[in-house]
């Protein structure tokens, strides 16, 4: 025999390229249609006191099999993240989602604001339903985050 006999399968699409279509897809239009700017897993809700910031981490153990994830919510009044600079110069000079920085910052993960209040990963590997994870996600961004931006911003 020549060649391959066994029959060939389609290769699994890597974890990791379906979280980025999720995201361009699914998660970053919801995100706009929400107010938000931004692209690739980094958003914020416009703002002209306060940095209100959505980012996606994925966590350090995800392989091209699994990509785990989950979503961090924070909000920086400018005025406070300035002065907070020039008492600790090592601040950047803009704030990110995924880094809890202590005081001027309100900083959440999105599983702590659910009715379980436990921190929250969604698990994405060749066998998920995009389209389901991508609601609950979703719904998530929708039913928690947003009104916990809101009662950071209205303060």
């Amino acid at each position: 025999m020549h060649g391959n006999w066994f029959p060939r399968r389609a290769p699994a699409v890597p974890a990791q390229a379906l979280y980025a279509t999720l995201v361009k897809e699914t998660l970053s239009p919801a995100l706009r249609a929400a107010g938000f700017k931004g692209s690739a897993g980094k958003y914020s809700l416009p703002s002209s006191d306060c940095w209100a910031l959505l980012g996606f981490q994925k966590a350090s153990g995800s392989t091209a099999a699994e990509v785990r994830f989950t979503i961090n919510l924070q909000v920086v009044n400018k005025s406070a993240w300035t002065a907070a600079r020039h008492e600790r110069p090592h601040l950047p000079e803009r704030p990110a989602a995924s880094i809890c920085y202590g005081k001027p910052t309100s900083w959440v993960r999105i599983g702590n604001l659910t009715p379980e209040r436990a921190d929250k990963w969604w698990c994405l590997s060749a066998r998920t339903d995009l389209a389901e994870l991508g609601k609950d996600v979703v719904h998530d961004i929708t039913e928690y985050a947003l009104p916990w931006f809101r009662h950071q911003l209205d303060r």
